[in-house]
């Protein structure tokens, strides 16, 4: 009796049935993936930052991302504002190095981003001071970061009352490398217990218009180990992780559903507004969007928006939806048994078992 009468009182105060309160939580999470991010940087000279000191350079994406719980995004370069020791080069012009000034960090912040991969090939441009650096800008921001040994092999935060784990892995020193298989399975298994969501970004493959496929077999560009991608998604997965996203390739590449869960293999440049390559495919910029489940990672839905980018300015809404389609394609061709649907638009949905 004593039960039943606190039941109707619950009822009276908020409103009609308990059931008409948000008794159970959301059971899945929204989280947003984008490839390599570099706004701009004041080396050589200043003729490569966007104008307003770059306070646009987001603004067709960012309510796609804030919409997300969580979002996640590769660094590519540092954030750094003195003029330290740098790589060797001949002719400064010609030689790719980024500096990307601190406050930029604020639009990363501003934009919805969450977390930052920093296991690339150009965090170290400006040595050790310019990984520090880079690293002191994102914590500052309330930003988390994984990539570097000694420092960030990890990252483990709370959003919403779910806790991620990040993990990121690269082909360059200093990162943990994504050809130790053994080493992966180490980092990500230790991760696994410690968070309710585990992604993992690599930056892997080789680089340009002509390596869109996923070749099932260890690459080697400019005389480095790239990595077997495909080999080193799977090996992720089967450690625990629920979600793998990758860049490096400079292009995007095909999406897999591998035991449930969702592996992009590259999803290209997406805010390179200055010293990359934008001809083209290599100008695509998707922001993937997926829905997984909250209890054990599966994929559930996603979209892949479509943006363009132009030199100085940043991704922008395109409505012809171009790098949705080029992505569906590789998916059929590289990956024609996973279990979903992807349509001209981006839409991505599993297909209903009989």
């Amino acid at each position: 009796m004593r039960n039943l009468i606190i039941l109707l009182l619950i009822c009276f105060f908020y409103g009609g049935s308990v059931y008409s309160q948000k008794v159970n939580p959301k059971k899945f999470v929204t989280i947003a993936l984008a490839g390599d991010i570099m706004m701009g940087t004041d080396f050589p000279s200043d003729d490569y930052l966007p104008k307003n000191g770059g306070h646009d350079l987001f603004a067709d994406a960012a309510s796609f991302i804030k919409k997300a719980d969580c979002a996640f995004a590769n660094l590519e370069g540092t954030l750094f504002d003195d003029s330290c020791a740098i790589k060797k080069c001949a002719v400064p012009e010609s030689c790719y190095i980024f500096r990307t000034p601190v406050s930029y960090a604020a639009h990363l912040a501003d934009a919805g981003f969450d977390a930052l991969s920093i296991a690339n090939n150009h965090v170290n441009d400006f040595g050790l001071e310019g990984r520090l650096s880079t690293m002191k800008a994102l914590k500052e921001h309330g930003l988390s970061y994984s990539g570097q040994y000694g420092y960030c092999e990890t990252a483990v935060f709370r959003r919403n009352g779910v806790v991620y784990g990040f993990c990121a892995f690269g082909h360059s020193v200093n990162t943990p490398n994504l050809n130790d298989l053994d080493r992966v399975k180490k980092i990500v298994g230790k991760l696994r217990p410690k968070c309710d969501i585990l992604v993992v970004s690599f930056h892997g493959g080789a680089e340009g218009s002509n390596y869109s496929r996923v070749p099932m077999e260890e690459e080697i560009f400019l005389g480095e180990r790239r990595g077997d991608v495909s080999k080193f998604a799977h090996t992720c997965i089967d450690a625990g992780a629920d979600i793998v996203y990758g860049h490096g390739p400079h292009i995007a590449r095909a999406l897999e559903l591998y035991k449930g869960h969702i592996i992009a293999y590259s999803l290209g440049n997406f805010c390179t507004p200055y010293r990359f390559s934008i001809k083209g495919l290599l100008g695509c910029a998707p922001l993937l969007v997926v829905n997984v489940n909250k209890s054990n990672g599966r994929f559930i839905s996603g979209k892949i928006h479509s943006f363009k980018q132009y030199k100085g300015v940043g991704p922008r809404a395109d409505k012809t939806c171009e790098v949705a389609e080029h992505i569906r394609q590789l998916s059929l061709l590289d990956f024609p048994d996973s279990k979903w649907v992807i349509t001209e638009s981006g839409g991505i949905s599993l297909v209903k078992q009989p």
